[in-house]
């Protein structure tokens, strides 16, 4: 099997589902070269067994009662044996080329660990799309070249978890790795709880073990997106939570945080800017600021 396509869902809007299975059945990559397996995260009711077949004729879905994305994808791990791993959300819709493209994508680059592409955004009709400078928190990115590097803090090349890939390899060490420190399971979404990082822990421990990761314009999803994610109230909770995100993501990797008391001025600089640049920007500063807290309060003050 080249390879294994793993949809992690929680309580998925089914009519987004229906789609991204319909988009999985469309790929041209012959389907006796991929298999398919739904990861049910204790949704209530649980998910049909027959459902995954909508997007591959042997789809299966397995049940995984922990809730947290980062607990169904290690399921999903544990559960395939592609030489690839392709992570795709319950809203994430995949060009018909996608999995031909990873494919031909690791053929070409053999030390690459992980990689994914262009996220665009599908907004739900009739709803007012939020300021654009949010839009990143949607995982929307439109990537105009390939980008490959080993450099943990390079940006660009580090895949985001809609529609990432993963050598079998660095999957099953980073599985490995979260069942030693199983601290590595709240990285990630727990339910309505908006905890990130996951997908780039993910990453990082694959340029530890001498792999590089990539972002590749040629590798296209359409993510879809429901009237109560573009609301201010689910921007704050989003942006709250990759700030508390990031300490927990430090702290883990690490075993340090960010002491917001020691960054003052990069703060006052940062507010300045934020300022000038209107109130999107002042909101989105205040509202990372309250996470970067809560993680040191929460995290190293209980």
């Amino acid at each position: 099997m080249d390879i294994s396509v793993i949809i992690p869902s929680h309580n998925p809007r089914r009519d987004y589902l229906d789609r991204v299975l319909v988009a999985l059945r469309a790929q041209t990559l012959p389907l006796t070269r991929w298999e398919l397996v739904i990861v049910d995260n204790a949704s209530q009711p649980a998910l049909s067994a027959a459902l995954a077949q909508q997007g591959h004729p042997a789809g299966r879905v397995v049940r995984e009662e922990r809730v947290g994305l980062t607990a169904a994808r290690l399921a999903g791990f544990a559960t395939t044996s592609g030489n690839i791993i392709v992570l795709v959300d319950d809203d994430n819709v995949l060009t018909p080329d996608y999995l031909a493209s990873a494919q031909r994508i690791a053929e070409e680059n053999p030390k690459l660990g992980t990689w994914s592409g262009r996220v665009d955004l599908e907004f739900a009709a009739d709803v007012i799309p939020p300021p654009q400078r949010w839009w990143g928190y949607l995982a929307y990115r439109t990537p105009t070249m390939p980008s490959i590097s080993r450099e943990i803090d390079h940006h660009e090349s580090t895949p985001w978890g809609a529609g990432m890939c993963i050598l079998r390899s660095v999957a099953n060490a980073y599985r490995e790795l979260a069942q030693a420190d199983t601290s590595r399971t709240s990285l990630d979404l727990q339910g309505k709880r908006l905890i990130y990082g996951g997908d780039t822990d993910i990453a990082y421990n694959g340029c530890d073990r001498g792999f590089s990761k990539g972002v590749f314009p040629n590798l296209r999803l359409l993510h879809l997106i429901p009237p109560e994610r573009c609301t201010e109230e689910y921007f704050n909770r989003c942006i709250e939570g990759r700030g508390y995100s990031e300490q927990l993501h430090r702290l883990i990797r690490y075993r340090q945080m960010e002491n917001p008391r020691r960054t003052l001025r990069r703060w006052l600089g940062d507010w300045w800017h934020a300022w000038k640049s209107g109130r999107p920007a002042r909101f989105e500063l205040a509202a990372r600021r309250r996470g970067l807290t809560r993680a040191w309060n929460e995290l190293l003050h209980p």
